[in-house]
């Protein structure tokens, strides 16, 4: 009997996009890989500072105050960018704090957690609403349109059902570049590659 294998939706993604041998090795470097520890979770500090600032209504010096607190070079380097690139994404928008849902999707022997950090009740100027669930992305690469519609198409099929406002969209967010991506529709087009690549993923795991 095959292994259960519990990988993240980023990471998942990321497989999706690899190409021939490539998809291989991603999955080796994930199988090798420590057993996750707070420590070792390179954005944890401002992924935390994010979710206070709505959570908590704590005001934006909270992104300043993880800045100050740094000690690992390689944040300090990254890090600013990222405050900055969240900074603009807030710019005088209102926002509300909703709380964000989790729900595994498991396809064979692989369990890909779908758990979007926060969720966003905007108030525009004229007094309308905008509700968003949101997946905050902070890798240094460029997140691609074609990695955004895959996520946003598990965030559809996994979350839409927990949402008990129908105007509720899903979106991800690209913190460095400022670039909202937001699924538009219901539509589902993207899963059968999806559940391929699902697959794909736990039959090259189980043969390495």
């Amino acid at each position: 009997m095959s292994e259960k294998i519990e990988i993240s939706l980023t990471d998942f993604v990321g497989f999706v996009n690899k190409m021939g041998t490539a998809k291989q090795n991603y999955v080796k470097a994930i199988k090798e890989r420590p057993e996750y520890e707070p420590y070792m979770d390179f954005y944890k500090a401002i992924r935390t500072a994010i979710i206070n600032l709505h959570k908590k209504k704590q005001g934006k010096d909270i992104l300043d105050k993880v800045l100050q607190d740094l000690t690992d070079e390689k944040k300090r380097k990254c890090y600013p960018e990222i405050v900055a690139g969240y900074k603009k994404f807030l710019g005088r928008k209102q926002f509300e704090w909703i709380k964000p849902p989790k729900k595994d999707w498991k396809v064979g022997n692989i369990v890909i957690t779908v758990n979007p950090e926060i969720g966003l009740e905007e108030k525009k100027k004229d007094g309308t609403l905008n509700f968003y669930i949101v997946k905050l992305y902070f890798k240094d690469d460029a997140l691609k349109k074609a990695q955004a519609d895959q996520i946003l198409t598990l965030m559809e099929m996994q979350l839409r059902s927990k949402m008990k406002e129908p105007e509720i969209k899903f979106a991800i967010l690209d913190v460095r570049r400022n670039k909202f991506h937001v699924k538009k529709d219901h539509d589902l087009k993207e899963l059968p590659l999806l559940q391929g690549e699902a697959h794909s993923f736990a039959t090259i795991w189980d043969s390495l």
